[in-house]
């Protein structure tokens, strides 16, 4: 059986040293749900959250030539 890791928002905005809304709206902007939600709180797979770093990075560099 394959298990699909998962994040919770908080985990990963300390992880990306991002706030949770920055997350949230990067996650929105690229269509990214949430896999799960428990207590309210959202989990994302793995693999989504490889897309909102790679965004957040992206975004530091153009950031960081201008």
């Amino acid at each position: 059986m394959d298990a699909t890791k998962i994040l919770s928002i908080g985990h990963v905005a300390g992880q990306l040293q991002t706030p949770i809304t920055e997350l949230a709206a990067i996650a929105e902007l690229l269509g990214i749900v949430p896999t799960s939600t428990i207590n309210n709180v959202p989990y994302f797979d793995a693999a989504d959250v490889k897309q909102v770093a790679d965004h957040i990075r992206s975004e530091r560099t153009t950031e960081a030539v201008q």
